[in-house]
C-alpha cells in the first residue's frame, strides 16, 4: 500500500491516472469541488466524497478552477477479482472520511507504523464504510427520493405514513411509490418499518431501556405491535434479541433477575 495527498492547481482538469492491472486506487476529497459522472450524470462533489478505481479505469480529474479539490490518494495492490465496493460512495460523515484518510496519511509517512497491519485496516475499513449495507449510495438517487428519505430519517419516530411522506416531500403518493420501487426495491411502509427496527435493534442491545418505552421511542403505536413487527423481522422477540445480542448478557440476566425479586 501507498499513500500520498494530491492538491489540484487552479484549473478546470487535470490528467486522469489509469490504473494498472493488479492494483487498485481510492480517493477521498479532503477540500474543494469536483465533477465526476455518475450513472451517465455529471454530478458535484466535495470534501469526504469517495471514488474507488479497478484497473483499466481513470482516476478523477475534473474540478472547479475556483475551488480545486484535494485529496488523499491510496494504493493497494491486490490479487484480483471485482472491486469489493461501490466506485463512488459517500460515507456516513465526511468529517469520518477524512479524519480516517488523514490518519492513514500520516501513520503511513511516520515510518514506523507496521505496514501489513495499516494496509489491512485501511482496505478493510474502506470496503465497509464504502458498502451499501453500511452507506447507501444515495448520490445517484433523484432528488425527490432524496427529500423523501431525508424526511423519513428525520421523522421515523412519529406517525408518519407515505400521504404525509408525499406531501412534505412534494410529491404524489403514486410517484412516491413508483420512486421506492425503482431505487429502493421496497415500499415506503416498509423502509420507515425497517427504520424503526433498525433503532430499536440498537437499543436493545445497547442498554436498559425497558421495553415498552423503546417501542414508543421507535415510533410503534403499541407494545403489542412492536413485539409483532420485530419477530416478524426478525424471527425473535425484542426481549429474546436483548437477551442474544446485548454486551453483557450475563449481567443482564442478573438484573431481570433482580428486577423480579424487587417486584415480588
Amino acid at each position: 500500500m501507498r499513500v500520498g495527498h494530491f492538491s489540484c492547481a487552479n484549473v478546470t482538469r487535470v490528467v486522469p491516472t489509469r490504473i494498472s492491472p493488479s492494483f487498485e486506487c481510492v480517493e477521498i476529497l479532503t477540500g474543494g469541488k469536483l465533477f465526476f459522472e455518475v450513472n451517465g450524470e455529471r454530478k458535484l462533489f466535495g470534501r469526504g466524497a469517495v471514488f474507488w478505481h479497478s484497473a483499466g479505469e481513470d482516476t478523477i480529474c475534473e474540478t472547479d478552477a475556483g475551488d480545486p479539490y484535494r485529496c488523499i490518494v491510496f494504493h493497494f495492490r491486490i490479487s484480483g477479482g471485482p472491486r469489493p465496493g461501490p466506485r463512488v460512495s459517500i460515507w456516513d460523515s465526511a468529517d469520518a472520511a477524512v479524519e480516517f484518510a488523514s490518519e492513514c496519511h500520516k501513520a503511513f509517512h511516520a515510518g514506523n507504523a507496521d505496514m501489513e497491519a495499516l494496509s489491512d485496516y485501511a482496505y478493510s475499513t474502506i470496503r465497509w464504510k464504502s458498502s451499501k449495507q453500511s452507506s447507501p449510495v444515495e448520490i445517484a438517487f433523484p432528488e425527490p427520493l432524496k427529500r423523501a428519505l431525508g424526511y423519513i430519517q428525520e421523522h421515523y419516530a412519529s406517525p408518519i405514513d407515505p400521504e404525509h411522506i408525499a406531501e412534505k416531500s412534494n410529491l404524489s403518493r403514486p410517484y412516491l411509490f413508483s420512486l421506492f420501487r425503482e431505487h429502493m426495491k421496497t415500499t415506503p411502509y416498509h423502509y420507515i418499518l425497517r427504520q424503526r427496527i433498525d433503532k430499536a435493534k440498537l437499543l436493545l442491545s445497547g442498554g436498559l431501556t425497558p421495553i415498552k418505552e423503546i417501542a414508543h421511542l421507535c415510533g410503534f403505536e403499541s407494545l403489542e405491535v412492536f413485539y409483532r413487527q420485530f419477530k416478524k423481522e426478525t424471527c425473535l422477540t425484542p426481549a429474546d434479541y436483548r437477551k442474544k445480542y446485548s454486551a453483557y448478557p450475563e449481567s443482564w440476566n442478573r438484573i431481570c433477575l433482580l428486577g423480579k425479586r424487587l417486584e415480588k
